[in-house]
């Protein structure tokens, strides 16, 4: 059964922390006529690692100006067995738990934030909670050469089980030679199981990377200046690195809305949305969400 999941071409993932997944997307959303707001971005994954939140301010999302972040909110996360994480600042907006832990399968966490945003003197109160999605098993990868228009492309491939009678999204992750490499927003690979519910998806591409020896890919490498249309170069004895992440329909929605942001809602004459997906209170934007994954390997042949 092949189905074609990539986003970029054929179809419809943050600073480094430990482990692929825990890495922040470039979201370069211009909001320059909307007044100022909390950014709220933050996940707990199932690596135990010290998880994170960023707190910004205004637009673009996440923009490394440090004027615009936020160094002294009060940050939280409770989760539902009721243990309670603090997280303390530490540099370029991000706020790092003070103790290593990770999320579980099933369970629910609460992320508060209180911080004075206006500067009137009183606190506002930001929320977001955020349910752990069990691991789904990646049962093997493959890298297939194909010709296409007389250019050779590498498919990646994946096998696994989607479960049956429950609403699945994914997010797919991959690195090259231990390189995250589709780590901005525009190019996030998702796609949700409503056409294959509960289906064995065998040998599934889920994206393509382009020749790096030949010459003429390079050339045309080069003349793109769209990094979220150009696929990846690769040569044989390339590691590839995959992952497949359960998320959120939430989480799921949030990247949608962002990635229309990012290039318009309609192809012709579509600006930004005015509305991008957010689980944040009180006026706040940005997502507070959890996942964790399994991962595979295989070499370019």
């Amino acid at each position: 059964m092949i189905l074609q999941l990539n986003i970029r071409k054929f179809v419809v993932l943050l600073f480094a922390v430990p482990g692929l997944v825990a890495c922040t997307a470039r979201m370069d959303i211009e909001t320059k006529d909307s007044p100022l707001v909390p950014v709220i971005y933050g996940n707990i994954t199932g690596e135990t690692v010290h998880q994170f939140v960023r707190i910004s301010s205004s637009s673009p999302y996440f923009e490394q100006d440090s004027t615009h972040l936020v160094e002294d909110a009060d940050v939280r996360v409770l989760s539902s067995e009721g243990k309670e994480y603090v997280y303390k600042y530490y540099e370029n907006g991000y706020y790092f738990s003070e103790h290593l832990f990770a999320a579980k399968a099933g369970e629910t966490y609460k992320l508060t934030v209180r911080v004075d945003f206006n500067q009137d003197g009183t606190e506002e109160i930001y929320e977001a909670e955020t349910t752990m999605q069990p691991a789904i098993e990646l049962d093997s990868i493959n890298i297939e050469l194909i010709d296409f228009m007389g250019f050779n492309h590498f498919a990646l491939n994946a096998s696994w089980q989607d479960p049956q009678g429950v609403e699945t999204y994914y997010l797919f992750k991959y690195s090259i030679n231990d390189s995250v490499s589709n780590d901005a927003i525009d190019r996030f690979i998702t796609v949700d199981d409503h056409m294959y519910d509960g289906a064995y998806l065998d040998k599934v591409t889920v994206t393509y990377f382009e020749d790096a020896e030949d010459e003429d890919v390079i050339r045309m490498h080069e003349r793109s200046d769209d990094d979220g249309d150009r696929q990846d170069l690769v040569k044989s004895g390339d590691k590839i690195l995959l992952q497949l992440i359960n998320i959120e329909k939430g989480y799921y929605n949030f990247i949608r809305d962002c990635r229309r942001g990012k290039r318009g809602e309609n192809p012709f004459f579509g600006g930004p949305p005015s509305n991008v997906y957010t689980n944040l209170t009180n006026g706040a934007v940005g997502y507070f969400t959890s996942y964790t994954w399994r991962e595979a390997s295989a070499v370019v042949p």
